[in-house]
Formats: structure tokens, sequence, C-alpha cells
């Protein structure tokens, strides 16, 4: 006999069997005993999770030769031809392959012939999204009115994709992803059934990989049997999914805590070469940082070896909940762009160079707490009280964001009797970042200002790009008052486009038109030996 792969072995045949679908299991189970029995169901939900397995359990459950039961026996003829996928009144149809107006009309020609051994004919129709929407219109009518004897079950992993009209025609049922726990329960059992040795934690690997689907799961299980050689550890787990080891991601993250970036772009090279999928990568080292967070927050994590998690509990402590929660943002952000990158290892090399700078960082609500803290010179005060001050930051902006530090200890000081040019040029980019939590463009755009000179209190920026130069201009108050804040002295802004700049420059008239224009001034020039010189 060829071998059957666990997934159809272990398939549920019953409603009891299928896992963290309660809320679909008893509505069934109580219209089958009440006798209250649709024409029309959907099944909706993501792969592997019973909805194929719910529509066949239904289905034996209307013809077993007890039912209709909520219990079928899966003994009779019947269920036993239902469970080998060979009842003749029980027609499973796919509907990637079906979906014509066509496939439609022969079904509907189908339906005038009785079940020829069942009580009801099941028509059960996968992937029911895959239908055209001719088909669909087809189907609406039959759907509404089929035959007493009828019963339609379709199962979907894309229920937008269905039309309204067939949605409004069956009674629906979402399936939900299946925890974890649920799916590392099941796999236990299936492993006493067939004298597995496996540890625990590597059970709880395997479910945590595939991602709520029961199927999946099974699958994996499958692939490491057939790999393993004896005992299943969770090591051999981790080799299999091609997983790097914890030591790793723990000696990753003491380079982010001693701050030594150079060793943690050797360390991501050593990751590279031994051949990796960098998308795995983050993916793992995502997880690794989440299960950190889960550890701070101070509940117990699963799929790890006891004395793994003493490891993690001493590292965790080096950890605030918001460095916690800035790395995992980087990360989550790396993964957005290196879908679209032709340079993946270098985003991820720059990413990891800015986690070694994370104990730079500072939250933005004591950001903020230091402006407003920061004592004005009498001037600037003056100056600004009949004036707006600058629109406060919603809390909501404030829980988790965390900026490098725009505050430095002279800035918290008294205002220096005279403030220069090359002073505002060493705290430029400090500046825009406190202004960043309010106004992100205002912002980007400033750090791309040429500061050109200070002379009293006006600032030359030169801007080459006629947008930012229109931002900036429409914005000048605001900058105004930002800059006094911030500098603590009375700043005003002086906004030009190096382009109108270079065309004014270029309408200076040469010596040449000078002395052609007007004959009395040439004399005086040759006489002079005058010359022209650029102004300063």
């Amino acid at each position: 006999m060829s071998y059957i792969v666990l997934a159809r072995k272990y398939r549920p045949q019953t409603f009891a069997e299928i896992y963290a679908q309660d809320h679909i299991t008893k509505i069934l189970s109580n219209a089958i005993r009440t006798g209250r029995i649709a024409h029309a169901y959907l099944f909706t939900g993501p792969r592997g999770v019973g909805k194929t397995s719910m529509a066949r359990i239904l289905a034996k459950s209307l013809n077993c030769v007890h039912g209709p039961t909520d219990t079928p026996c899966n003994a009779c003829n019947i269920c036993q031809e239902i469970t080998r996928s060979t009842a003749t009144d029980i027609i499973e149809i796919d509907g990637a392959s079906n979906n014509g107006v066509d496939d439609v009309r022969d079904l509907q020609e189908e339906l005038m012939y009785a079940p020829t051994q069942a009580r009801y004919k099941i028509y059960i129709i996968d992937e029911v999204h895959m239908l055209s929407k001719q088909a669909f219109n087809a189907l609406l009518k039959t759907l509404e009115e089929p035959p007493d004897n009828v019963v339609f079950i379709f199962a979907t992993t894309e229920p937008q994709k269905v039309l309204p009209t067939i949605i409004s025609r069956c009674q629906r049922f979402d399936f939900k992803r299946i925890p974890v726990d649920a799916i590392t329960t099941r796999l236990k059992e299936i492993a006493g059934w067939d004298s597995i040795d496996i540890e625990d934690e590597a059970l709880y690997l395997i479910a945590r990989k595939a991602d709520g689907s029961m199927r999946d799961a099974l699958s994996l299980l499958d692939q490491i049997i057939s790999y393993a050689d004896g005992r299943i550890t969770l090591s051999l787990v981790q080799e299999v999914f091609g997983e790097l080891p914890l030591d790793m991601y723990i000696n990753l993250s003491q380079s982010i805590i001693s701050k030594d970036s150079a060793q943690i772009i050797n360390q991501f090279r050593d990751i590279v070469n031994s051949g990796i999928d960098l998308t795995e990568f983050i993916n793992s080292f995502l997880e690794f940082y989440r299960q950190l967070l889960i550890l701070k927050l101070g509940v117990s994590i699963k799929g790890y070896l006891r004395q793994d998690i003493d490891r993690l509990r001493t590292m965790v402590e080096e950890f605030s909940h918001h460095d916690l929660l800035y790395v995992m943002a980087l990360l989550i952000q790396l993964k957005k762009d290196i879908r679209s990158s032709s340079h993946p290892g270098l985003l991820i090399e720059v990413t990891l160079v800015k986690l070694t700078q994370i104990s730079e960082l500072t939250e933005l609500s004591e950001l903020v707490s230091n402006l407003t803290q920061t004592p004005v010179s009498p001037q600037v005060k003056a100056q600004t009280e009949h004036k707006s001050p600058l629109p406060p930051v919603p809390q909501a902006e404030i829980n988790t964001t965390q900026l490098p530090r725009a505050i430095s200890a002279e800035a918290t000081s008294e205002p220096a009797s005279e403030l220069t040019l090359d002073e505002i040029k060493s705290r430029w980019s400090e500046f825009t970042r406190v202004i960043k939590s309010q106004k992100v463009l205002v912002a980007n755009y400033l750090n791309a200002a040429q500061l050109l000179d200070l002379k009293k209190d006006r600032l030359h920026l030169q801007f080459s790009s006629k947008l930012q130069y229109k931002m900036i201009n429409d914005e000048s108050n605001f900058i105004r008052e930002s800059l006094s804040r911030f500098f603590l002295h009375e700043l005003t802004p002086f906004i030009t486009l190096q382009e109108q700049v270079e065309e004014a420059r270029g309408n200076v008239p040469t010596l040449q038109e000078i002395q052609k224009n007007n004959p009395q001034l040439a004399k005086l020039i040759e006489l002079t030996q005058s010359v022209i010189r650029p102004g300063k």
C-alpha cells in the first residue's frame, strides 16, 4: 500500500475532530439536530483550517444511514464512500478549472436527477471565487431555489471576490486561523499515534511556522520525519527550516548592546556566506525580538529550551520596552523595503548599523518635555508673546516613537552672547529632527538647505529646488518661531532660490557692453584703467 501523507491520513472525520472552529461546528450540529438545514453554505477562511473537511463531515452528517445526525458513524457505506471521495451523490468541483457558464449549465442539468444512494445530493465547490461573473449569474436562480434534496457548499479563501448576490443566498461561516497551541496539541496526538519521538519545543516551532494552517503543519511534520534519523530535536527542526542558531541572534544583539557596528557587519557577512535567505533571516530576527518583548512584559514564551529561555531573560534586561519596540519597528520597515530593492544586503547592513546606535536615542515625549522646560531669552519672549506658540505634539504620536537626541546640554543653559553661523550648522540636523515631529516635509526640506550667511538676526537659506523654496517660504513664520526657540536667539530666515540668484548675476553687463553703450564712460574707464570685480 502506498504511503498516505499525514494531512490525508489524519483528516478530521467528525465535528469534534475539527480544531479551533467551535463557533461553526456548534451551529451546524444544532441545525442538523433541529432539522434546520440550509440549501447553501459558504465556508471562508485561510488555507488549511478545515473548510473542505467541514464540508465532507456535513455531507456525512446529512447522508449517514443513522442520520441526519451530528455524529456520523463513519462505518456505513455512504460514510466510507465520502471518506474515500467515491460517493456518486457527493460531487466535489474545482472552481478554478470548472469556472465557465457551460460548466454551470451542466451542473443545472444534473440537478434534475434525484440522488441514487444518498439522502441528499451535495455539491462542494472549492475555490468558488474563481468562477466567472457569467457563471455566477447563471447559478443565481438555481442557488436561490434548488431542489429539496440538493445542498450547495462553497469554499473559498477570498470571499471578497464572490458576488454579493451569491453571498446573500448562502449561510456564511468564517473560519479562523488555528492557534499555535491547538496545532501543537494536534501534532502531539499524531506523533503519539505514529510513535514519533519528537521534543515538545520542536512541535511548537513547527506549529509556529505553519502560520495558523493545520495542513501546513502536518506537511512540515512529514518533511521533518523524512529527514530525521531517530529523535527529532529542536535544533534539527531549526536546521530543516534553515533557521540560524539562537546563538547567532544573541550575538547580534550583544553587538547592538555594545554599540559595535564593525562586529555586527562581520556577523552579517557570516550569515550571507552561510547561504541563509535574507528575507527569512529578517523574519526570524523580528520574531526573536518579539519573543524578547513578550519576556520583557512578563509573559512566558514557548519553543525554546529551558536554558535558552534563561539566557534570553538575562539579555532582555539590557533593553527597555521602547528599545525593543524601536528595533521591531526598524525591522518591520526593513521587510517592506527589501521587497522592492535590488540591493537587500545593503539595506540590511544600514539597518543593523542603526540598531547599534540605539543608545543615542530618546523618546519624543522626553524630547518635547525638554523643549517645554528650556528657558527663553527675554528678547525672544517679547517678540513671540503676540504669536501663537508651536502646536503641541499629540500624545498618540509620542508613545513609542524615538528620535536622535535634539537637546544638548548647552541648549538648556542660558543663551550665549553671540550665535555664529558655524554653531547653527553644527546643530542644524538636531534642529530639523525636533520640528520633524510636527511638520515632516518642512524638516526634510530644511535638511536640503544651504546655510550661506548670518547677519545680525537674518539667516540666509538657499534652495536649489523650486518646490522646496515655495514650501519653506509658505512656512516662514513657523520656521522663524522654531529657530528662535531652539537656538534661543531671535532669528529670521532669509530664503532664496539658487536659480534666481544665478540668473540675476547673469544680467550684470560686461565691461565691453558698458563701453559700447556709453562712450563718455568708456573714455573714463580707459583713462582710469578701471575693471569690474564681482560683488561680495
